[in-house]
C-alpha cells in the first residue's frame, strides 16, 4: 500500500474559504509523509499575497503562481511538481475532517486500483491517483479548461485497466464564496453552468463507450436523458437537495414552499433541459460529435 501523498490545490479568487481549506489538511492526522501544493490560477482578490504570507514557514506548503490558464493548467502544475507516489484532487472551497487524507490513501488497498474518490463516480474533488499513472496519461486534459476534466481523467485510467473505488472521507464543501447575488448573478451563474456542459461533447468523443453512455445518462446515441437535466436543475438527481430550483454546486436559488413554487419550479427545470440541449448543440459543433 503507498504511504506517501500530495495534495494538490488549484485555486482562482476564493480568498477566504482557502484558509479553511489549507487549515485543514495541514492539520491531517496521517501516517506517512504528505505535502499541499497550491496553484492560484491568475486570482484577483489578494489570494497571491495571501497565500505568500501563508506559506512562510509551512514546510508541507508549496505555492505556485500563474496566469488565469484554468483549473486543468493548475493541477496539471501541481502533478508536475509533486513529489509523492498518490496525487490528491482537492477543490479550494472543502474542508478536510482529520482523517481525510488517511482514509483516501488506505483506499489503495490493491495494485489494481487506479482512482479512489470521496465524490462520486467518476472523480470530482477528493479524488486520488496513482503519480504513475497520471504521467503515463498525460494528466489533465486541458483543453476542457474546467469541468468534466476529472471524469475523463478517470476513464483515461480506467482505459489502462484500473478500477476505480469509492471511500468514505469527510469533507464540507463550503459554497458560500460562489453563491450569486441577485438577478444578474444568477443569470451569469445559469449561463456559465449551460457553458460548462459543452465538454459533455468531449467527454463523449473521447469516451464513447458504456460507461461514458451510462455516466452522462445517453440514449439514441446521441441524447442525454431529458429527465436527467430536469433532475439536475431540480435539486432531485443522486446528490440533490429535494425539490427545488437549484445547482448541482449546492446553491439552492428557489424553495419549494408553495403550490406557485412548485409551478415556478417546474417551468424553470423544463426552461434548464430545452437551454442545456441547446448548448450542447454548440459544443456539437465546437468538437465534432454529436451530442444533445
Amino acid at each position: 500500500m503507498p504511504k506517501n501523498a500530495s495534495v494538490i490545490v488549484a485555486t482562482y479568487n476564493n480568498r477566504k474559504v482557502l484558509e479553511k481549506t489549507l487549515d485543514s489538511l495541514l492539520a491531517q492526522k496521517f501516517d506517512g509523509r504528505h505535502e499541499i501544493i497550491v496553484v492560484n490560477d491568475g486570482s484577483t482578490d489578494g489570494t497571491h499575497e495571501f497565500l505568500d504570507t501563508y506559506a512562510n514557514g509551512e514546510k508541507n506548503l508549496v505555492v505556485f503562481h500563474q496566469k488565469n490558464l484554468g483549473v486543468c493548467r493548475a493541477r496539471n502544475v501541481g502533478i508536475e511538481n509533486s513529489q509523492y507516489e498518490i496525487v490528491v484532487n482537492m477543490d479550494h472551497d472543502c474542508i478536510a475532517e482529520p482523517d481525510w487524507l488517511q482514509k483516501m490513501v488506505d483506499g489503495f488497498n490493491s495494485e489494481k486500483v487506479g482512482v479512489v474518490s470521496a465524490y462520486d463516480y467518476y472523480g470530482g474533488t477528493s479524488t486520488a491517483f496513482r503519480k504513475r499513472l497520471l504521467e503515463k496519461v498525460g494528466g489533465y486534459d486541458e483543453q476542457y479548461r474546467y469541468y468534466r476534466e476529472d471524469t475523463d481523467l478517470s476513464f483515461k485510467i480506467m482505459d489502462l485497466g484500473y478500477a476505480f473505488r469509492l471511500v468514505k472521507a469527510g469533507y464540507f464543501h463550503d459554497h458560500t464564496q460562489t453563491k450569486p447575488g441577485g438577478i444578474a448573478g444568477l443569470a451569469a451563474h445559469v449561463m456559465q453552468r449551460l457553458y460548462y456542459h459543452q465538454n459533455d461533447v468531449l467527454l463523449y468523443k473521447k469516451h464513447p463507450t458504456g460507461v461514458c453512455r451510462e455516466f452522462l445518462h445517453i440514449k439514441f446515441g446521441f441524447l442525454v436523458d431529458p429527465a436527467q437535466d430536469f433532475k439536475v436543475a431540480t435539486g432531485t438527481w443522486g446528490k440533490g437537495n429535494g425539490f427545488s430550483l437549484s445547482s448541482p454546486r449546492g446553491i439552492t436559488f428557489l424553495e419549494n414552499k408553495t403550490p406557485l413554487h412548485t409551478l415556478a419550479i417546474i417551468l424553470g427545470g423544463i426552461g434548464y433541459v430545452l437551454a442545456v440541449k441547446a448548448s450542447r448543440l454548440i459544443g456539437s459543433v465546437r468538437f465534432g460529435k454529436l451530442l444533445l
